[in-house]
Formats: C-alpha cells, structure tokens, sequence
C-alpha cells in the first residue's frame, strides 16, 4: 500500500489518488463507494448514474475516463506533485504512446503503461494503476484540452 492523499475539492466526486514507488492508483470514487455500500452493506444497487462514475475499457489500453477533464487533471497534478514521481522521474523509463482526448463530449484516455482493475463480478473497472509514464502525456494533452 502507498501513501493515500486528500482527494483535493477539484477531483470530487471523482477521483482518489493512492502513491506508490513507480505507479498511483486513480479510484472512481463515486462508483466504488456505491459498489461497496451495496456489496459488503447490502444497501442500495448500482445505478446508472454510479456505471457512468466507473472506468471503462474501450480497447486494450484505452478507458473512458470518469467525470471531467478538469477532474482528471487535478488528479494527475496531485500525483505529478508527490515526492515519489519526482524521484521516479530522475530514473524511470520514459515510454510514450499515452493520451487523452474527448470523444462524443466523453474523456478517452489510453494508457499503454498502466493497469486496471474491477470489482469481483462486476463488468465496470473502479481502479485504474496508472504508470508513471502515462502521467506527463495525458496530463499535457488534459491541459490542451482545457486552453480550447
């Protein structure tokens, strides 16, 4: 486990940021909260509204992303921001090919170095282990987005 920072005002409902050594979990807040209220509660079910919050594959390394651009990007910041991407940055590989754009008014992102994960039987994902390599490209290309 890394280091769990304060979901900054800009990332919610959206997004919480877990640090680790060469990657950062990016969690669909809204959409996890509602699946383990559900799950492990027995409360509630998940709603349209709650899937939307949730990540989904497009293809194998393309997600659309929850919530806005400008969410997303604040996440990205927080990450850029720790200690441990500094550090990584001064030996980590630096591999392309990570992006983001909108489609159909949607945030598409692709992340060719990153993981993702789902909750059991569950066909949304909730967490995605974003690589350190996919930060600085998609986070330029969110910043491009927002100068339009």
């Amino acid at each position: 486990m890394g280091a769990c920072l304060e979901p900054t005002p800009a990332m919610a409902p959206w997004y919480n940021v877990e640090i680790r050594r060469e990657s950062a979990y990016l969690t669909a807040t809204t959409y996890i909260d509602a699946w383990y209220t559900m799950r492990y509660h027995g409360e509630g079910e998940l709603t349209d509204e709650h899937r939307a919050a949730a990540w989904h594959l497009l293809d194998d390394h393309t997600l659309l992303a929850p919530g806005t651009p400008e969410a997303l990007t604040a996440a990205l910041r927080q990450i850029t921001g720790h200690g441990a991407y500094q550090e990584w940055l001064t030996g980590g590989s630096h591999t392309g090919g990570a992006g983001a754009e909108l489609r159909d008014g949607r945030l598409v992102v692709t992340l060719p170095n990153s993981l993702w994960y789902g909750e059991e039987g569950a066909a949304e994902i909730s967490h995605v282990e974003i690589g350190y390599e996919d930060v600085a490209p998609v986070l330029a290309d969110l910043t491009s987005l927002a100068a339009r």
